[in-house]
Order: C-alpha cells, then sequence, then structure tokens
C-alpha cells in the first residue's frame, strides 16, 4: 500500500490544564475520504487545527506527502516551529473549510475567490479570475461572482467558501463541521459540493454530524472520545457493529 498522504502520529495538544488531544494517530491515504464523528468536545476540530498548522502541539508528528511538517529539529535536539512563510505554502496544499465561512465582506465572491492565488501564490491576476471563474461554476455560483456575502444565503457563502480553498489547488481538503452553521434547507446544497468533490478523486478529512454523508460518502469512519480515537472503520462496520461501546450509545443518540 501506498504511503499516506496525511499522517498524525501521537498527537498532544492542550489547552492550559485541559489536554484535548491525548496521543492521536490516523492517516489518510491518497483519494480517501475519512469522516470523523464524535461529541462535541472531544478534539475533532482541534485535530484538523493541527493537521493544517493552524494550532501548534505539545507532542507528536504530521506528516504531509511523507515528509514531516511544522516544526523541524535543531543540531541541540531542540524542536522548533517552521517560519510562517513556510506554513502559508504548506497551508495552500492542504485546504480547510470552516463551520464560519470567513468570508471578506467587503470584496466580491470572485475577488474572495482569488485573493490566495494573487497575494499567497503570486499568480497573475488574469490568470486567478479565470479560474476563480470556472471554481464558482463548478459548485453553483458563476451567477454570483460580482455579489457581496451579505446577498449570499448560508449555502451559498459556504460553497463559495469551498472554491475559495480550491482555487489554491489543494492537494487535500480538511471539512470543520461545514454544514452546522447552516439552516437546514441550506444543508444538502454544500453537502453535494463535497459528494462532487469526493466523486473527483479528492482527499478528504471531513468532521460532520451529517451521519448520512459519513455514512454514503466516507471510505472510512473515525470515532473520537475525549481526546482519542475510540475506533475506526468502513461506514459499514461502525454504523451497523460498532465495537466500542462508546461508538454505540453515542450512535444511538444522533440518529434517532
Amino acid at each position: 500500500m501506498a504511503d499516506p498522504m496525511i499522517r498524525a502520529v501521537d498527537l498532544h495538544k492542550r489547552y492550559g490544564t485541559h489536554e484535548v488531544l491525548r496521543g492521536i494517530d490516523l492517516e489518510v491515504y491518497r483519494g480517501e475520504v475519512v469522516v470523523v464523528i464524535g461529541p462535541s468536545g472531544s478534539g475533532k476540530s482541534t485535530l484538523l487545527k493541527c493537521l493544517n498548522l493552524l494550532e501548534e502541539y505539545e507532542r507528536g508528528e504530521v506528516w504531509f506527502d511523507g515528509a514531516p511538517v511544522g516544526y523541524r529539529t535543531l543540531p541541540n535536539g531542540r524542536r522548533i516551529r517552521e517560519r510562517e512563510s513556510r506554513l502559508s505554502l504548506l497551508r495552500a496544499r492542504i485546504g480547510m473549510v470552516f463551520q464560519s465561512f470567513n468570508l471578506f465582506p467587503h470584496k466580491t465572491v470572485l475577488e474572495n475567490v482569488i485573493e490566495g492565488p494573487t497575494v499567497v501564490l503570486g499568480q497573475p491576476l488574469a490568470q486567478a479570475r479565470a479560474l476563480g471563474t470556472d471554481l464558482l461554476r463548478k459548485v453553483g455560483l458563476a451567477q454570483k461572482a460580482d455579489a457581496y456575502p451579505s446577498k449570499l444565503s448560508g449555502g451559498q457563502q459556504q460553497r463559495a467558501a469551498i472554491a475559495r480553498s480550491l482555487a489554491m489547488r489543494p492537494q487535500a481538503m480538511l471539512f470543520d463541521e461545514p454544514t452546522s452553521a447552516l439552516d437546514p434547507e441550506l444543508v444538502g446544497e454544500v453537502l453535494d459540493v463535497m459528494k462532487a468533490l469526493a466523486g473527483e478523486g479528492m482527499t478528504m478529512v471531513v468532521v460532520t454530524h451529517e451521519m448520512g454523508f459519513a455514512r454514503e460518502v466516507g471510505d472510512r469512519v473515525v470515532m473520537m472520545d475525549e481526546g482519542v480515537v475510540v475506533e475506526a472503520g468502513t461506514p459499514d462496520q461502525i454504523f451497523t457493529a460498532p465495537a466500542h461501546r462508546r461508538t454505540e450509545s453515542f450512535l444511538a443518540k444522533v440518529l434517532r
């Protein structure tokens, strides 16, 4: 089997005295969709931020495409965090979509989408605009290119945020509960875009409470609780025959 595209090894993260991640190991292979489920406060969102190097962690390693990232070890054995400029380049390879849309309110939808390619990657404006227009068409927002975020529904804003991440041409995408801030009738339009990305072979790690999506689209489902991975398996294994009592009790609550 090929090496994983994303690998977390013994990740530990704490806020003050509270240990949020307590030794997380995770492997995500190229083209795989891994869905992370679990109760609030289990460390799911923190895990994604560590994978994307938005959070520092006290112990462990994150590997991307076969190489450790985020930190380097000095000759004296001391570990230091990479410069922010290097981290920004890595984040361009691992896109992230948050619960909140984080669009610039004073920029049009297209301007939001091309901000990263022009500012971070130095892409020529005409090239970035052409790519941005194609991506907005891909997520069903071609007609909203010149609109401002305040004129979009929540589902449209989230689709614009997905296009913005895709504009950086990432090799993998992380989704942190991308539908949790949406009205129920708008959830489907965002999930449809994510399903299409999965169908195209995008490597994805998705934290979600949408169990239907996890069951239909996920290649593997990871159950987290209290900062550890409780169990992992195929959707069929997790949803029909969970091996751990904690998984069983969690699913009994969210599926009823």
